[in-house]
């Protein structure tokens, strides 16, 4: 009698920490859609920007699609010198090349404001 009552309570226990993780896993999932975590646009591909460049699609709307992907584009000179001799606009180059610079003006903005907390006028 009291092992079939153990038994049933281990039962409940169980059930009550499944039903917990899962309302906590999407608790977490729901999080990153309230935080504007967008996952709809998908990075556009050097592949596409020269296809698109070739079908001759404006190079404004090719900058907007790759902004609204927010893709960072690390290329080296001579790749976007062979994009432009395969015909991609120099707007097109020069968004591709400042999304690199922006994300690297970014990370070190970050890595300067943590270091910029810890040493400014605390320990000196």
């Amino acid at each position: 009698m009291l092992s079939q009552l153990i038994e049933r309570l281990k039962k409940t226990w169980r059930h009550r920490i499944s039903v917990s993780m899962l309302l906590a896993g999407s608790a977490l999932l729901s999080g990153c859609a309230v935080l504007g975590v967008d996952q709809s646009e998908q990075p556009v591909m050097v592949s596409e920007v020269i296809r698109m460049s070739k079908e001759n699609v404006p190079a404004e709307t090719i900058v907007n699609k790759m902004r609204d992907s927010r893709a960072v584009y690390r290329l080296n000179a001579a790749q976007l010198a062979q994009l432009h001799d395969q015909g991609v606009a120099d707007v097109v180059l020069n968004y591709m090349q400042e999304t690199y610079l922006d994300a690297v003006r970014r990370e070190q903005d970050l890595a300067d404001w943590s270091t910029r907390e810890m040493w400014r006028d605390h320990f000196w």
